[in-house]
């Protein structure tokens, strides 16, 4: 991939949080979702892998949102034609706060969906500047004394923690506002516990392109490079 002076999509999350903002505004969040949906529905259906690791780490942005790519495929897997990783020797690695309930239990079917449970977090990160199910511990300049990072370890409940992971995490919709109907819509209907009823990446695509009810399959599937 060529270097443009991109910067990670979690770099400028960390850095809204660090200058006291909320979340991003909606326009921004719409054209992540595109890109990214591009992105996975050209790796889905036309190389046949599964990312295997979305999160807002893998996702790069050029300027003011000027481009959005997708990197690191470095996990990626095999899909079969069914969208399946049937490869019993496969391991879907990924990353614990973004694994949906299948990616965590043993046995668990791993498909093009797991990639769009994680995509449905990704926006979550963009509209609440958090990690899924643990707040992003804050750097006061490597300053932070011992009994402040033994604070931090008393209060964080494990056994919560664990029993979210694989859930959609809670989301202020009311206190975003009307701008953000779109993606608010689009985060709950990708991270439905069920993998059948989250969209493929060419669905929401065409969702996204057409202004088309998020929760209507296309009639056909189109392909943009």
């Amino acid at each position: 991939m060529e270097y443009g002076g991109e910067q990670s999509l979690n770099d400028l999350i960390e850095k809204r949080r660090e200058e006291g903002l909320k979340a991003f505004p909606a326009a921004n969040i719409e054209k992540v979702a595109l890109h990214v949906a591009r992105g996975l529905q050209y790796l889905h259906t036309e190389k046949k892998l599964l990312h295997g690791d979305m999160k807002s780490c893998n996702v790069v942005i050029k300027g003011d949102f000027e481009t959005v790519k997708i990197c690191d495929v470095g996990v990626s897997l095999q899909l079969d034609e069914n969208m399946r990783v049937s490869d019993p020797d496969a391991e879907y690695i990924g990353t614990e706060p973004w694994k949906p309930k299948e990616a965590l239990e043993e046995g668990g079917e791993i498909t093009d969906k797991t990639d769009i449970f994680a995509y449905g977090l990704t926006l979550w990160e963009m509209m609440t500047l958090a990690m899924p199910h643990l707040e992003m511990l804050e750097d006061d300049d490597d300053e932070e004394d011992e009994e402040e990072e033994d604070s931090i370890e008393e209060s964080f409940d494990e056994d919560a923690y664990y029993e979210r992971l694989g859930t959609r995490p809670e989301l202020d919709a009311e206190a975003l506002g009307g701008s953000y109907r779109r993606v608010v819509e689009l985060f709950y209907v990708c991270t439905e516990e069920d993998p059948k009823k989250r969209p493929s990446a060419a669905q929401i695509l065409q969702a996204l392109e057409s202004n088309a009810p998020l929760d209507r399959a296309p009639s056909e599937v189109i392909v943009i490079d």
